[in-house]
């Protein structure tokens, strides 16, 4: 049984070693690996407890203080959970901008709640995704633009753009090889220009569309065209960073762990994720009722975070992210 044990927890050790460097390495190009981390990583965190448990009823305390090691590193490294930070100490110079995110789940989201949840919250800019119903029909637009009295309001397809703040200008950046898009808004914050990048990234596609099936397309070709489409992403960021000289905020929903190549990808760019810089906890966005997965993010690039969670409202089958930013003086 002592060797079981320690075979067990050293294998558990290596996979979760491996499983991590793999996501971070190869989820965005690789489609077995894109695939395998679809699974909630948590659904496996019983079994380094439960081998830390068997370790100390037979008091081999090493094999237990090492698991529960490989538990703890597992629940931040892969799970994702945001530990507490000691105050930064720094003053907050300069100008707030408060931005919310949501996916209406196909313009499931009320309006007046919504409306009422960012008049609560004190926001000056939301973008939502899927606010088309599943018709593809754009009746959820006014909606929206009504519960919104005084604010502007900035649409393509899916995407809108909300903000209480003067909007300078609006354009539609396309990908390259795909047609999906991000909607990029500028607004005036205290006399400063301030970039907003919507997005919805595409699922991995495993259960077919009927396109899919119409074309014959296998799990594989799924996964591989729709990793392609994130990729084009990382790509459109890139330029548009190139090209933006002040602050910039991208949210969204990028259907992508936060222990992803997709992530990595992002924060090499210079993006800073608000929810690891300045929320708590796991700060789970889907499912609303049964969180399992962060996937809406708002990143940032020339702002400092200050505070970000995921909102226990439920709107949609996402929760809302709000994030309380801090610009630099003009």
């Amino acid at each position: 049984m002592r060797s079981r044990l320690a075979a067990l927890s050293l294998l558990f050790a290596a996979l979760t070693l491996a499983w991590g460097l793999l996501a971070r390495a190869r989820s965005e190009t690789w489609w077995p690996v894109a695939t395998l981390d679809l699974v909630p990583p948590q659904v496996l965190l019983p079994l380094p407890l439960w081998l830390a448990w068997r370790a100390l009823r037979g008091r081999r305390w090493n094999w237990a203080a090492l698991n529960v090691a490989v538990a703890a590193a597992f629940t931040v490294g892969q799970v994702g959970l945001v530990p507490p930070r000691f105050p930064s100490g720094t003053e907050g110079k300069g100008s707030s901008l408060r931005v919310l995110t949501l996916n209406t789940d196909f313009a499931g989201a009320h309006p007046a709640r919504l409306a009422a949840l960012a008049r609560r919250e004190r926001v000056e800019v939301v973008t939502l995704q899927e606010a088309l119903d599943r018709n593809r029909k754009a009746g959820y637009t006014a909606r929206v633009r009504a519960a919104f009295p005084g604010w502007t309001l900035v649409r393509h397809d899916e995407l809108i753009t909300l903000s209480r703040l003067q909007v300078h200008s609006s354009r539609v950046v396309s990908f390259p090889r795909s047609p999906h898009a991000v909607l990029v808004t500028s607004v005036g914050v205290s006399g400063r220009t301030v970039t907003v990048v919507n997005t919805h990234l595409p699922t991995l596609g495993l259960l077919p569309s009927a396109s899919d099936v119409r074309l014959g397309r296998s799990l594989p070709k799924r996964v591989s065209r729709r990793l392609a489409v994130r990729r084009d992403f990382v790509g459109v960021m890139e330029s548009i960073l190139r090209a933006t000289p002040g602050p910039l905020v991208l949210a969204g929903d990028l259907n992508a762990p936060p222990h992803g190549e997709l992530h990595a990808h992002l924060s090499a760019l210079g993006l800073i994720d608000a929810f690891l810089a300045g929320g708590l906890g796991f700060g789970f966005t889907h499912h609303a009722r049964f969180g399992h997965s962060r996937i809406d993010y708002i990143w940032t690039q020339g702002a400092r975070v200050e505070r970000a969670s995921a909102l226990p409202d439920l709107l949609s089958d996402h929760r809302a992210l709000l994030a309380d930013l801090r610009l630099p003086p003009p």
